[in-house]
Parts: structure tokens; sequence; C-alpha cells
């Protein structure tokens, strides 16, 4: 299998998690209709980051493998995804300033929890609420770091069934029986999530079984089921708008990882170049939403409108973050490395 082959599955998978979380955070406020549908049958947000999980999962241990250095991953890493997120959190500050969006101006502590991407787990506000997925990226990647340092980052199923279990563990047992946990279930699994994206990749290049495979993800799908079934099922019915219960959540995570195996089984498929480049460029498309949605959402009742001016609006924004601050960083940060290795050591 070629890698562009696998890299067209890859981007055709960040256009579609890209685009679902934009199209619930569009359209969940101003249709009652999809609001209901989302309430009842189907999170698009839930299946979207569930995808971005998966996906990062897959690539990001086998960048650290490739280079087989720290500093080369963190490097490329904080080239590729703090330019753009420290413009997101600069506009979105000076956007509140003005009054353009809706908000309270963070205080000194909260903005440098949320440059560092801890926020999440420090208990500071988010300056956008779907930076906490970056939190917990960022949370993965450490534990990456260390278990490549400790030289068990190859030990992929045994990570992953660990996750797992660890999840059901909190999801279950925390919350259900000793009543530990009031939440964090969801976080739990969308880490583990990550960590069964690496078993797909050493399927895919023969460093493990398909009874292998196949027996991660039925734990996967059974966890899950097990976790929302806890957590969700018959609680707070009937669903108000927009609160989230046991079908539409488990039918998004669900959804999410069988897109993701059926793309993975017919990765050697050629994609439309038109979602490809979506695909390239989702990375900006997922923060650049947020202050658009809520900069012009505000403004428009006709749904039909509103919809087509804000998607529309952030994909070309994102059109020249990417070309303007994305590729021009991460180009940066791989010319940083290249003369760092020609440096001759005393």
């Amino acid at each position: 299998m070629k890698a562009t082959s696998r890299l067209e599955f890859l981007d055709f998978l960040r256009f579609i998690a890209a685009f679902s979380v934009m199209l619930q955070h569009t359209l969940e406020a101003k249709s009652a209709a999809f609001a209901d549908f989302c309430t009842n049958y189907f999170q698009f947000g839930v299946f979207g980051v569930t995808l971005f999980f998966i996906t990062s999962g897959f690539i990001i241990p086998v960048s650290l493998e490739r280079n087989n250095s720290l500093k080369a991953f963190w490097v490329s890493r904080v080239f590729r995804l703090f330019p753009l997120y420290l413009t997101s959190i600069f506009v979105t500050i000076l956007f509140i300033y003005f009054g353009w969006i809706e908000g309270s101006l963070p205080s000194l502590t909260a903005i440098v929890a949320n440059i560092l991407m801890v926020a999440k787990f420090t208990g500071q506000p988010m300056l956008q609420g779907l930076y906490w997925t970056l939190n917990l990226e960022m949370l993965f990647y450490l534990m990456v770091t260390g278990l490549f340092v400790v030289k068990l980052l190859k030990k992929s199923v045994l990570l992953a069934v660990l996750a797992l279990l660890g999840a059901l563990f909190i999801g279950v047992v925390g919350t259900q029986v000793l009543n530990l946990f009031g939440s964090g279930w969801g976080l739990c699994f969308q880490l583990a999530t990550m960590f069964v994206g690496t078993v797909y990749y050493r399927y895919m290049t023969n460093a493990l079984s398909a009874k292998a495979w196949i027996s991660v993800i039925v734990l996967a799908i059974a966890v899950l089921f097990s976790i929302t079934y806890f957590n969700l099922y018959g609680k707070g019915l009937p669903a108000e708008l927009g609160t989230r219960s046991f079908w539409p959540v488990t039918n998004a995570f669900f959804g999410a990882y069988a897109l993701f195996s059926v793309c993975f089984i017919f990765r050697t498929v050629s994609f439309p170049s038109f979602f490809l480049f979506l695909g390239q460029i989702s990375y900006s498309i997922y923060l650049v939403q947020a202050t658009v949605l809520a900069f012009t959402l505000p403004h428009f009742d006709n749904v039909v409108l509103s919809t087509l001016i804000s998607i529309g609006g952030t994909i070309l924004i994102s059109y020249f973050t990417y070309h303007f601050i994305e590729k021009p960083s991460v180009y940066f940060g791989k010319q940083l490395l290249k003369k760092k290795s020609l440096v001759p050591v005393a």
C-alpha cells in the first residue's frame, strides 16, 4: 500500500470530522429540527471529535517512532499546533474586548492555562469550548512521550486494552458503584480511543494479527456501550433540546468507529481532491469556526442564510490561515530541525 493512499484516507476523515463539528455548532442553535435530531438520534459533534481522536492515535505515536527523537517530535508538534492556536486565543480575547462576541475577559491565570493547553485539567475556564479537545490531545502527547522514554510505546495492544479497562473502571465502577466521579467518563473513553487508533496502524504495518486488531475494536465497542448505558440510559428523559442522551451519544461514538474502520479497510480508494484539501485545512477549520460562528450566528435568523455564511466564512478564512499561518510555521519548524541537525557536536 502506498503512503499517499493512507494519507488520502486520513485527510478525508479529517474533513468529515471538522465538517461534522462545524455542522453541529452551526445548526444546533438555529434549527429546532436539527437540535431535535441531535438530541434524540445522533450527536454530530461527538462523532466528529471521536474521528479526530482515532486519527490522532493512528498517526501521532508513529510520527515519534519514525523520527526516533523527542526533540524532533515536540518541535514539529509545537510548530504544527501553537501558531494557529495562539492566534485563535488572541483573536478571541480581542473580539470579547470589543464586544463583537459574547464572553468575559479571562484572568491572566486562565490565559496561561489556555495557552499551555491545560485549562480543562486545572479548573480554568476555556476561552473557546472546543479547546478541550486540544487539552486532551496534549495529555496524549505527554503520555506517548513517557511511553517512548520507557520503551513501551510499541506495546499498542496492551496500552489500548489498559486504557479501555481504565475507562471502563472510571466510567462504570467509579461513577455507578463507588460514586467517585460525577463526570469524566467521556474524556476517559476518548483518551482510550486514541490508543485504539494506534492499533489500526500496527495492523496495517503487519505488526499484529487481524485477530488482535479485531479483538481490540470489539473491546472498545463493548466498553463504549457499557459506559454510555450506565451513565446515560433512561436518565433525563424526555430529553430537552441540546442535552445528550444514550442513543445519540452512543450512535455518534459507534458511527465514528464504524466510518474509520470502513475507510481503513478501503484505504486504497481515492477521494475527491476538494475533500482532501478540506482535510488538509481541517485544523484551521476546527479552530476558526469557534470565533466565526460566535461572530456571525447572532446576526442571522434565517437558518439557511446563517448556515451558508457561517460555514462559507469559516472555510474561506481557514484557507488563508492554513496558507499564511499553518504552512509557514510547519515549514519553519522543519527548517529549524534541519539546521540543528547540521550543528557539529563538540
